[in-house]
């Protein structure tokens, strides 16, 4: 595996952009992080702090390097105010595919930042990174992330029964898949 190479410049949409993680995002990272939306449908712990912000963004820099992961900040234009997070992970660069993983700040959903921000990273995985099909995980349960992958173009594909363990419990998870061929 090779490292990735972020773009230099913010991917733009409209009022949402993705750009490289800073250090300076970390304050907001733990306030956004501390939504227990958040909590409930990610792997983001329970009583997020400084600590599991700054390992946050000190792993990014590995997952990048080692070529498995492409982390982004979504932040909301003009002010690049941090509203969430996007990533590619689990790249399987020998089936050209990812898993794209979100979440935003309470403040910033119902706005749309979440589906551009999934078109965004996906077309940038397709363009630059000769990505072929990205999956999307979302719990049967989260109507609001389903939502948010058929916006994005995601084909519905399978209801995957105890998929994912999440906050001590089996979850089935809704898995969508999209190619690059449309």
């Amino acid at each position: 595996m090779s490292p990735i190479a972020l773009p230099g410049e913010p991917l733009v949409d409209g009022p949402t952009a993705l750009r490289a993680w800073r250090e300076s995002d970390l304050r907001a990272l733990v306030r956004i992080c501390r939504d227990p939306d958040i909590v409930r449908w990610t792997s983001v712990p329970a009583g997020y702090g400084e600590a599991d912000a700054r390992t946050y963004l000190l792993r990014r820099h590995d997952a990048i390097r080692a070529g498995t992961a492409a982390p982004f900040a979504i932040v909301g234009l003009p002010g690049e105010e941090l509203i969430g997070s996007i990533s590619l992970v689990r790249i399987a660069w020998e089936h050209r595919r990812a898993e794209v993983g979100y979440f935003l700040s309470s403040e910033a959903r119902g706005a749309g930042h979440a589906t551009r921000a999934v078109r965004l990273i996906c077309g940038w995985a397709f363009r630059s990174l000769a990505i072929e099909r990205i999956d999307l995980f979302a719990a049967t349960e989260n109507r609001a992330s389903q939502r948010v992958a058929e916006r994005s173009g995601f084909k519905r594909e399978a209801v995957l029964r105890s998929f994912m363990r999440g906050k001590g419990v089996q979850l089935d998870m809704v898995a969508f898949g999209l190619l690059a061929t449309g």
